[in-house]
């Protein structure tokens, strides 16, 4: 029974690993929809590759993303990034400033100075944006939209009911406001002086999720956490009020919901939740 139950437990992890699509199903909806995990950074010819994924999109009646771009919540996005009333290289020790202007530079081409009023979290992920793209020729290949975009610009040429979870205003007060700047600063140093771990996580993300093995990248996002601080909020938090919304559009229409792949697996993430509240929820 022992060697029965083991087996069970990782067939259903190993089905559980190794997908980026979801079809959810049961609980009163007439018709399946369904979840997709993306890359934000991965541009949409990466889905010529993947049919399951086109058929599910294009079936669907409606598509789900994070948010839009909002030209008019520009400006005001903009201030909402700047710290008028301190600086980078006041918030900083001289030589904790110096390795990460050497290292900005070097790997973004930006003189660290023309961002010193900028909130260190948009600083921090810059580099680790540039550290993802330059560890995998792989992302170099393909080409057109970043991915989550094409889904809600395509979509809207296909006729096709578009939705968001939150405002720019919300996905950014996440982001911005969530920890102090002096907090924000700091971490950004410990990312510094721990560049070659980011470079290997970097690295590591992009291959796990084109081995669409989403339980190594919540398990590698736990790591990460306990090196360069906790920033589940960006995921759990928001994994949770989506969930106040994701139920009423899943029944309105037959939806395509795309969001950043960790925010499917884990305890919090919306493949459990959905479970909790009586969907079927299974790898395609």
């Amino acid at each position: 029974m022992k060697k029965i139950s083991l087996l069970l437990l990782l067939v259903s992890s190993t089905a559980f690993s190794q997908s980026l699509l979801w079809k959810v199903s049961g609980n009163g909806l007439k018709q399946p929809s369904y979840l997709f995990g993306t890359y934000h950074i991965l541009k949409d010819s990466y889905l010529n590759q993947k049919p399951k994924v086109k058929a599910a999109y294009e079936g669907a009646e409606g598509v789900v993303v994070e948010t839009e771009i909002d030209s008019s919540a520009m400006l005001s996005m903009m201030m909402r990034s700047m710290m008028l009333d301190k600086s980078l290289n006041k918030l900083l020790a001289e030589p904790d400033y110096t390795l990460v202007a050497d290292e900005f530079k070097r790997a973004t081409g930006f003189d660290l100075g023309l961002f010193n009023q900028i909130k260190p979290i948009i600083t921090a992920t810059m580099l680790s944006m540039t550290y993802a793209q330059k560890q995998s020729d792989t992302l170099s290949t393909f080409t057109g939209l970043p991915i989550d975009l094409y889904f809600a610009s395509d979509g809207r040429k296909r006729n096709k009911t578009i939705g968001t979870f939150e405002t720019m205003e919300e996905q950014m007060s996440f982001l911005l406001d969530h920890d102090p700047v002096e907090k924000q600063a700091q971490q950004l140093v410990e990312m510094v002086k721990s560049k070659a771990d980011m470079y290997d996580m970097g690295k590591s993300v992009t291959e796990l999720y084109l081995k669409e093995d989403l339980q190594g990248m919540w398990k590698l996002s736990e790591k990460q956490g306990k090196s360069f601080g906790d920033m589940s909020y960006l995921v759990d938090e928001r994994n949770h009020n989506w969930m106040k919304r994701l139920p009423g559009l899943m029944a309105a229409r037959p939806t395509f919901v795309a969001v950043g792949a960790l925010h499917l697996p884990g305890p919090n993430g919306l493949i459990e939740l959905l479970k909790k509240e009586g969907y079927t929820v299974e790898p395609q």
